[in-house]
């Protein structure tokens, strides 16, 4: 959902990935396709679910973890250069259904938002 939420906002402006610490390449859930569909008008049905490993994250302008224990395995794994690395406080809706999924994606637009204005991305 950060991926395409992040699409959405800054359009061509930026390259947008997602990936996990122990992401298994999954699809994206049912209930966040359906609440970027529904409230957010954004198709991320075609998402696959990536690790971390899967990149270069040093190659990144900014990394976010989107909760603070990410943040604090890439900081001390010393993944991603500390003026780089961002942590939020998005729980993971993962199996909580619908209502989480879309509690967790007005949180992270409205961080979006924040982050937009903090790097001059606005």
């Amino acid at each position: 959902m950060a991926a395409g939420l992040a699409r959405k906002r800054f359009g061509d402006r930026i390259e947008a990935a997602s990936a996990g610490m122990a992401a298994a390449g999954g699809p994206a859930s049912d209930d966040a396709v359906l609440v970027m569909k529904i409230v957010y008008r954004t198709d991320i049905s075609d998402h696959t679910a990536r690790n971390i490993t899967d990149f270069d994250l040093r190659s990144f302008d900014y990394v976010v973890a989107l909760d603070f224990n990410v943040y604090r395995r890439l900081r001390d794994l010393k993944a991603v250069p500390e003026e780089k690395l961002y942590g939020w406080d998005i729980e993971d809706p993962l199996g909580r259904g619908y209502d989480a999924y879309k509690e967790a994606a007005g949180r992270i637009d409205r961080r979006l938002e924040q982050f937009a204005v903090r790097t001059g991305l606005d």
